[in-house]
């Protein structure tokens, strides 16, 4: 089902922002243009055009795409120089030029669902960054609660008059496939009434760390760093991210 107009809508509504002074201070340090596949509605592209920063943001999802645009437009002009909004599918990007550094942010590459998917979208990626450009991908890291199926109720998030948006999370493990199958609903009121009700549903890859460390080495990218959180800890048992910097061969 993937995502609809109105869940790109809400989707703001409930992503943080805490992240976003690790990956401005990293990408500042490695420099730009910046590829940012997956960019969903630029969350953040966007921070690092407001750095300084030149970034083309790629993603299949016309409407995530809408919203970053209007965000975009929002922005001052020496902003909205430095952003560029393309729709592409990440394993076959077709762009003509290339990049000094790739990001695939907040769990994107883990909807490729096959190895082979994987690997196909690194040789296009490969292809895309400079000579010695760096790949950063950061991917949630699979604890024992990612192998549980749950359900995750966010807190209310208040719109304009009395109305309030919730959000709730159904997420199914599928491990022999290593697949998280999650349904995302979303329900608009107004005081205590639901005027709306809205749903998609997202499929996601389960991958492991051996797992990317490999898939990295077979498309022939040496790793560089390797961090378990947004403070810069090391990887290691019991981190909840996977924070991967790695360097084209």
């Amino acid at each position: 089902m993937g995502y609809q107009e109105k869940t790109a809508r809400y989707y703001d509504y409930f992503v943080g922002k805490e992240d976003l002074p690790f990956f401005r201070r990293l990408f500042l340090k490695l420099g730009g243009p910046v590829l940012d596949v997956g960019t969903g509605t630029g969350r953040v592209a966007l921070d690092l055009a407001h750095a300084g920063l030149e970034v083309v943001g790629v993603d299949k999802c016309p409407y995530m795409l809408e919203v970053a645009r209007q965000k975009m437009e929002r922005q001052p002009p020496s902003v909205k120089d430095r952003l560029n909004f393309t729709e592409d599918d990440m394993v076959n990007m077709s762009l003509d030029r290339t990049f000094a550094n790739v990001f695939f942010g907040g769990g994107s590459f883990s909807h490729l669902l096959s190895s082979n998917e994987q690997l196909r979208c690194l040789y296009n990626v490969y292809k895309l960054l400079d000579e010695g450009g760096r790949l950063v991908i950061d991917l949630p890291a699979p604890t024992g609660d990612t192998l549980k199926n749950r359900i995750d109720v966010s807190r209310s998030v208040p719109l304009d008059g009395d109305s309030s948006l919730f959000r709730t999370v159904h997420t199914r493990c599928d491990i022999n496939n290593q697949r998280l199958v999650s349904t995302v609903i979303y329900e608009r009121y107004r005081g205590e009434t639901m005027q709306e009700r809205v749903l998609s549903e997202n499929v996601s890859s389960i991958i492991f760390p051996r797992e990317i460390l490999l898939v990295l080495a077979s498309a022939s990218y040496k790793l560089v760093d390797f961090w378990g959180d947004t403070s810069g800890t090391g990887f290691r048992s019991g981190s909840k991210r996977m924070i991967i910097v790695a360097e084209k061969n």
